[in-house]
């Protein structure tokens, strides 16, 4: 072989090489122009900044979502965790199924009497919040917050001081829960100022902020409107709480964790009376709910979202009772038969009626005509101290928490003359309800709700669920457990 053949021979390989290494650089630059590509996209599809949703809600809660948004939160439980931070945030000290921005640490002593909180945020700031979640001190406002409720029917008293760096909570009996009771109690700042993600920038309108406790919002603006009362499920609301409509269009639907609950509250004369036949315990109770038809009621005016209840607790607070059955119920049509002006009368007050409630009161009148009397209706939007004593009551209750013995104390509370019946004062009596031990706290709620049940003071009519109908472009929204919406998280996804 010539020279020359030796040389291309040895240069040819070295030539494929080159052109191997080029074609591998080549690829090289493709990949990371598609990671590149790929990265962009997803970050099209990443939650972004800005926008404005509008949300829908009846007139008694308009305060509450304004106020949710406004307004750090004391704590929070872990699963209903919101913002941007809330999958980083860790634990609360001392209470880990539960998580906090604006405290570190929360103890208690054995004896259940002493809280010690520690908080990030001005000590004077928290111990007001504090004051005015459990006892409505120190502006004295409207003893509307259900704690202040609880404690009350509880005859439990406290004093809150701050003490250097803490803020310490001092009872007069033993309460091991009070996370439970500061759940979602807001922080103001002096003035009422802001310190959380929003502030209100006009009339129903939240603009977002920083300088809150937690991460920024990723929403721009919320608006927050009151229901007209007829079907709210149009295209001019992103978030509408309880449609009356019941349906849900094209939008999805969120369930809070447990539904209301219909119940009718006598006073003693009303329960002396008997107007509806509710002191046979078997026949006149069985007979009284055939006629109340529940389950139709349910159909008609919350488009199947319910049915009946002989449970104050509905699922979710407590374990599912099944109902009785009705066993040598008469079944036949209430036969209705003129009634003179001048015959007896029951007054009902209706609070915040809504349809539902309007629907059960108009067949609480129906089957009062077929037992030869008429009803009378009453408006009242606020609890008074002495309501249930004048007649009876038909509220649509929704418990303001999980924890069964809270919820049934804040009801009491709201109503201090149903623990005349002296089977309740004695449930009342149970140290167990304010226990640390879940199960002990049920137990006694259970016992507790039995006594109000069998008072014949308190007769639960129908469940309805609560329910958030949302924008299937508006992700992140999350449903408390008192039904009020939170947006703090929440974003405008899809082709928004």
């Amino acid at each position: 072989m010539s020279f020359l053949h030796l040389r291309r021979a040895k240069v040819a390989p070295r030539a494929a090489r080159g052109e191997g290494e080029r074609a591998a650089a080549f690829l090289g630059v493709v990949v990371v122009v598609a990671l590149l590509f790929s990265a962009t996209a997803q970050a099209r599809r990443a939650p972004g900044p800005g926008g404005t949703v509008i949300v829908s809600v009846p007139a008694d809660l308009v305060g509450a979502v304004v106020e949710a948004h406004i307004f750090a939160p004391l704590l929070q439980p872990r699963g209903l965790d919101v913002g941007a931070a809330a999958p980083d945030r860790a634990p609360l000290a001392g209470a880990p199924a539960w998580s906090s921005a604006v405290l570190s640490k929360i103890a208690v002593d054995d004896a259940g009497l002493r809280w010690t909180l520690t908080p990030h945020a001005p000590v004077g700031v928290v111990k007001e919040a504090v004051a005015r979640c459990l006892s409505g001190r120190p502006d004295r406002t409207p003893q509307s917050s259900w704690p202040v409720m609880a404690l009350r029917a509880a005859g439990v008293s406290e004093t809150v001081e701050g003490i250097g760096g803490d803020v310490v909570v001092t009872f007069d009996k033993p309460v091991f829960v009070l996370p439970e009771l500061l759940a979602f109690c807001p922080l103001r700042a002096a003035q009422n100022a802001p310190t959380g993600a929003y502030a209100i920038s006009g009339p129903g309108r939240l603009a977002w902020r920083s300088g809150s406790f937690d991460a920024p919002p990723l929403l721009g603006a919320i608006e927050v409107r009151a229901s007209a009362g007829t079907d709210t499920t149009t295209d001019k609301a992103d978030v509408v709480v309880n449609p009356t409509g019941g349906d849900s269009g094209n939008g999805a639907t969120q369930l809070s964790p447990w539904p209301d609950v219909v119940v009718l509250v006598q006073g003693s004369g009303a329960r002396d009376a008997d107007p509806f036949g509710l002191s046979d315990a078997r026949a006149g109770t069985r007979a009284f709910r055939t006629a109340l038809r529940a389950d139709l009621l349910a159909a008609a005016w919350a488009s199947g979202r319910g049915g009946p209840t002989e449970a104050l607790l509905p699922p979710g607070v407590a374990p599912a009772r099944p109902l009785p059955a009705s066993v040598g119920v008469d079944r036949t049509p209430l036969a209705l038969r003129p009634v003179p002006a001048d015959a007896p009368r029951v007054s009902v007050v209706v609070r915040g009626g809504d349809v539902v409630t309007d629907g059960v009161a108009e067949r609480l009148a129906v089957i009062l005509r077929a037992r030869g009397r008429l009803l009378e209706v009453r408006r009242a939007e606020a609890q008074s101290e002495d309501g249930a004593e004048r007649g009876s009551e038909l509220v649509r209750w929704h418990p303001p928490t999980k924890d069964a013995a809270l919820a049934l104390l804040s009801f009491i509370g709201a109503r201090p003359e149903l623990n005349n019946d002296p089977a309740v004062r004695r449930a009342l009596d149970d140290r167990a309800l304010l226990a640390a031990d879940p199960a002990v706290r049920l137990a006694a709620a259970l016992a507790l709700e039995r006594a109000l049940l069998d008072s014949r003071r308190v007769v639960p009519l129908l469940v309805v669920d609560r329910f958030l109908v949302v924008d299937p472009d508006l992700r992140g929204v999350v449903v408390r457990g008192d039904g009020v919406p939170l947006l703090d998280g929440a974003w405008w996804g899809g082709g928004r």
